[in-house]
C-alpha cells in the first residue's frame, strides 16, 4: 500500500511539475505576443509618423513654390512698371530734343524715333510678361508635384503600417 501511495504521490507530484512548467511557459508565450503586439503598435505609430513628416515637408515646399509663384509675379510687374516708365522718359526727351532742334514732333523723324521706342519697349514688356507667366507656371507645377508626392507618401506610409499589422496578425496565426 505504501508503496501504491509512493507512486501516486510520484504521479501527482510530476503532474503539478509539468502543470507548472506549462503554466510558465503560457505566460512566457503570452509575454511575447504582448511585446510583439507593442513593437508592432510603435511600428505603425513610427510608420505614419514618419510618412506625414515627409508628406508635410512636401506640402510646405509646395506652398514655398506657390508663393515663388507669386512673388515671380510681382517681380515682373515691377519690372514692366519699370520699362514703362523709361519708355515714358525716352519719349518726353525725343520730344524734348526734337523742339530744341525746332523739328515738328508730330511728324516726320521725331515721330519716326517715338514709334520706333514703342515698339522696342512693347517687345521687352512682351518678353518679360511671357517670362513671367512661365517661370510663374513652372512654380505652379512644382507646387502641384510637391502636393502629389505628399499625397502618396501619406498613403505609402498607411500602406507599410497596415503591412507591419498584417505581418503581426500572421505571426500570431503561425504561433497558434
Amino acid at each position: 500500500m505504501e508503496l501504491a501511495l509512493a507512486a501516486v504521490g510520484k504521479v501527482v507530484g510530476s503532474g503539478l511539475a509539468g502543470a507548472g512548467a506549462a503554466g510558465a511557459g503560457g505566460f512566457a508565450s503570452t509575454a511575447l505576443t504582448v511585446l510583439q503586439g507593442a513593437s508592432a503598435v510603435l511600428g505603425v505609430v513610427g510608420q505614419m509618423g514618419a510618412a506625414n513628416a515627409s508628406a508635410q515637408a512636401a506640402e510646405d515646399a509646395a506652398v514655398q513654390a506657390d508663393l515663388q509663384a507669386g512673388q515671380e509675379k510681382v517681380e515682373a510687374t515691377n519690372q514692366q512698371t519699370q520699362m514703362k516708365k523709361e519708355l515714358m522718359r525716352i519719349l518726353g526727351e525725343n520730344e524734348v530734343a526734337a523742339a530744341n532742334a525746332g523739328i515738328d514732333i508730330s511728324a516726320g523723324v521725331a515721330q519716326q524715333a517715338n514709334a520706333t521706342a514703342k515698339k522696342d519697349a512693347h517687345t521687352s514688356l512682351t518678353v518679360s510678361r511671357n517670362d513671367q507667366e512661365f517661370q510663374s507656371a513652372l512654380y505652379r507645377l512644382r507646387s502641384k508635384g510637391l502636393q502629389r508626392k505628399a499625397k502618396s507618401q501619406r498613403q505609402a506610409g498607411l500602406l507599410n503600417a497596415v503591412g507591419t499589422g498584417v505581418d503581426f496578425g500572421i505571426s500570431l496565426f503561425n504561433r497558434g
